[in-house]
């Protein structure tokens, strides 16, 4: 007699990221899992009791996966290739980026982001570029951050829906450096800082 295939968590998991990279949240069900492992949904079920535990075990392994992209250097500035690369992930992940932002997202609760060094501390922990490149901003990295977190979030969503058509690497990388320049020098101007120690030397 045939033995019944078994299938661990992590394959029932993967079948369904493959599922969510080519078709989205809404492909997710426990009938697709099943279908693209070819069984039934019992072993879904034993191993993930609901599509709410699905969710979870997705959002964890698609941010892994954002991070792995931050991770790639493209520029010699460690801070804008994070903001390069999380617009990259728009671009050639499309739907892992609706299902973290758009269909299934966290809800940023007022005041999550401030306290951002410690979140560079603790979410680049094995970093240290990362580190040492959000010490060297000083005072005003709080505000400095949640402007171009905003700014580089805004640019991906409008990228995600199509709405400002495609952007090659360049002009990406020219928004970016325009928009980070600008919040620095506010920043500064809020601080009182004078001209001479704004990081342009203008």
């Amino acid at each position: 007699m045939t033995q019944p295939v078994t299938y661990t968590r992590e394959r029932v998991v993967e079948a369904a990221f493959e599922l969510i990279r080519e078709g989205g949240w809404s492909s997710v069900t426990a009938r697709s899992i099943a279908q693209r492992l070819g069984s039934s949904t019992m072993p879904i079920y034993s191993h993930l009791r609901s599509i709410a535990e699905v969710e979870r075990a997705l959002r964890a392994k698609a941010r892994a996966l954002l991070k792995e992209f931050q991770s790639r250097p493209w520029t010699d500035d460690v801070l804008l290739d994070l903001a390069f690369r999380y617009i990259a992930f728009t671009r050639d992940e499309r739907y892992l980026f609706r299902f973290l932002y758009i269909d299934r997202p966290d809800v940023v609760a007022e005041g999550e982001l401030s306290g951002m060094e410690g979140f560079f501390d603790q979410e680049y922990a094995d970093r240290p570029e990362v580190s040492d490149a959000v010490a060297a901003v000083g005072p005003g990295l709080d505000a400095l951050a949640e402007h171009s977190w905003i700014f580089t979030h805004g640019l991906a969503m409008l990228l995600s829906s199509g709405s400002i058509g495609k952007c090659s690497d360049e002009r990406i990388l020219q928004l970016l450096q325009n928009a980070g320049q600008a919040f620095y020098l506010m920043v500064m101007d809020r601080a009182g800082k004078p001209t001479e120690e704004r990081r342009d030397g203008t």
